[in-house]
């Protein structure tokens, strides 16, 4: 099983976030999570990971980063979900691609 990660860290953080509510209309806790083991597991498929996400520029990743991370902080229970989903994932994910 792998490590209870942090979310992913790559992008840069600048320019606002994007409101607490709104952040799960454009990306929910389950896509980001899913999101989040896709990197872990492919980080040389990065540009293609982020747009499958609708993720296609900079900012927007920036943006949508920094407010995951900003609302995972300041709710552990929500941030344990996300750990959950983030472990189902990368399970999934590593057994798919996984030859055999």
């Amino acid at each position: 099983m792998p490590p209870s990660p942090s979310p992913p860290t790559k992008a840069s953080t600048s320019g606002p976030a994007p409101r607490a509510e709104s952040i799960d209309v454009v990306l929910p806790l389950a896509q980001y999570a899913a999101l989040c083991a896709e990197l872990a597991l492919s980080p040389s498929a990065v540009e293609a990971i982020f747009r499958r996400y609708g993720l296609d520029s900079d900012e927007r990743r920036s943006t949508i980063d920094a407010a995951w991370k900003e609302r995972l902080s300041k709710h552990p229970a929500e941030y344990a979900k996300w750990q959950e989903l983030f472990r189902l994932y990368h399970a999934h994910f590593a057994k798919r691609d996984t030859p055999g």
